[in-house]
């Protein structure tokens, strides 16, 4: 349906999340223990600073609405470019199987994202609660500049792990892909991650 190349873009997605040493928890993919998603309040004006509620008590996996809600609040906060429905579709469609949540925003000619968009992203997810899981990886051009090329961070919190990369490209590309750890492996997503 999406050809060679949204095939190899699904499988490089999937490649990334597997890379960072997915690794599976005691809790079930049904978010059974984990509470209802804590409002998040919109950006003080002025303030550079998120209003963000306390993470909810609880101990069980995070449900897919709470990570949605996270992820969602983190974008508008961070000031990245709205999500694109059909990536997001065609990750759930071909690859999800119920077990991600995903965003992915591109920059423009004239509003074109970088570096400082994508720690924005990061920044509003650990304001959130989520956690850093190992080190940050960096890619630069061997330009004088040194410029970033991409970058990836991986964030975990209660059964998900979060998959967020920076991408150069021709106008920079933000992306975050959650991953119900559970779920993913009875699914066995990050085994064969195609389907097939």
């Amino acid at each position: 349906m999406y050809g060679k190349r949204g095939a190899a873009v699904a499988v490089l997605a999937m490649a990334m999340v597997m890379a960072v040493g997915v690794t599976g928890c005691d809790g079930s993919g049904s978010g059974t223990g984990a509470a209802d998603p804590a409002p998040v309040a919109p950006r003080a004006e002025g303030t550079g600073q998120a209003s963000v509620a306390p993470r909810p008590a609880g101990t069980g996996p995070l449900t897919k609405a709470v990570v949605k809600a996270d992820i969602d609040a983190s974008v508008a906060d961070a000031g990245t470019p709205p999500a694109d429905p059909d990536w997001a579709g065609m990750m759930e469609r071909d690859l999800g199987k119920g077990c991600l949540v995903v965003y992915k925003g591109y920059g423009t000619k004239d509003v074109p994202v970088g570096v400082p968009q994508y720690k924005a992203l990061v920044r509003e997810l650990k304001e959130r609660g989520w956690e850093q899981s190992g080190e940050r990886m960096e890619r630069r051009a061997e330009d004088p500049a040194q410029t970033v090329i991409d970058v990836l961070t991986v964030l975990e919190q209660r059964g998900w792990r979060v998959t967020t990369e920076y991408n150069r490209g021709i106008d920079g590309e933000v992306k975050a892909m959650a991953a119900d750890v559970a779920c993913a492996e009875k699914a066995g997503i990050f085994k064969n991650p195609m389907g097939g």
